[in-house]
């Protein structure tokens, strides 16, 4: 196998480790089986799922990749915190109505509607007090701490992975172009794995060059990473994804898979895939992050 494969396999697997040990142990969601803690409850049961943790990983990856050496587990986790609240909130009735994630009844099915909603509500705030929090100790600095702010509740707002959801839910039963999917993708997917790595970059204190190097590798990987979507909602299995297939033919959804059809499909992932290589290649020390994108592009779930 490839030295730099193996060695990316390592180095994701154990900031996955770290990720998931922080999220099973956060001390800012309180665990405990009383009706009171109904909705942390279902925090946790959400974060604890699984998943590929792409948002921290990158966060931590880009952070070393310019310069820096501590311990950011906890800020990149706050990336998961805001992607799981979107998931939360995607697989309810009034979104894609999906009964699983991630192999296991997804959390409005568990804990009701009404639980799923706060839980997803809950999620979506608590990275802003992490956040706050943290440079109100000292740890980061205040204008660390108003970037990371900035950069995620742009990434995650009206104008980011909202309005993204928005034009998912009025595209179903209506003919869409590329372009209209690209923009809906951009949003949807790639504003949170943008801001993903530009938190690296941020806590690493990188130039306003290389923030934008990062951005531009997480927006292109974003893309390629919803066309792969796209493609095992035809192609994959339920016991590989964790959840139903087919689900984007049954809401009568235009896709890049359905529009261009699944090799076609593929080769605009590919596309993608190696702008986002092009965008960091050039920097000392990217090759994981390069072959991170690849890896990305071959997935099976």
């Amino acid at each position: 196998m490839n030295p730099v494969k193996l060695e990316l396999s390592a180095i994701i697997k154990q900031d996955v480790e770290a990720v998931d040990q922080y999220l099973s142990n956060n001390v800012y969601i309180s665990k405990s089986d009383g009706e009171e803690q109904k909705v942390t409850d279902a925090e946790f049961y959400a974060l604890t799922a699984g998943g590929k943790r792409i948002r921290p990983v990158l966060c931590i990856e880009f952070y070393k990749l310019f310069g820096g050496k501590g311990d950011v587990t906890e800020i990149a986790s706050c990336l998961e915190l805001m992607h799981t609240f979107s998931l939360i909130h995607d697989d309810m009735p009034e979104m894609d109505n999906d009964d699983m994630r991630r192999g296991k009844p997804s959390v409005h099915r568990a804990y009701g509607t009404d639980t799923a909603l706060l839980a997803g509500d809950g999620l979506a705030i608590l990275p802003f007090e992490i956040i706050s929090d943290k440079a109100l100790s000292g740890k980061i600095t205040p204008e660390v701490a108003i970037k990371l702010i900035n950069c995620l509740s742009k990434a995650a707002g009206n104008q980011g992975m909202i309005m993204g959801q928005r034009l998912d839910l009025v595209s179903e039963g209506k003919e869409v172009d590329l372009d209209f999917l690209k923009r809906m993708s951009s949003l949807k997917t790639g504003c949170i794995l943008s801001a993903s790595a530009q938190f690296g970059a941020i806590l690493a204190g990188a130039d306003d060059e290389n923030i934008w190097h990062a951005a531009e590798y997480a927006e292109n990987i974003g893309l390629a990473f919803q066309i792969i979507d796209d493609i095992l909602d035809i192609t994959g299995s339920e016991i590989e994804l964790g959840k139903p297939v087919g689900s984007d033919e049954k809401r009568s959804k235009d896709t890049y898979a359905t529009i261009l059809g699944v090799s076609r499909a593929y080769e605009e992932a590919k596309r993608y895939t190696e702008a986002a290589v092009s965008a960091i290649s050039d920097i000392p020390g990217s090759e994981l992050l390069c072959e991170l994108a690849y890896d990305l592009l071959d997935r099976r779930h």
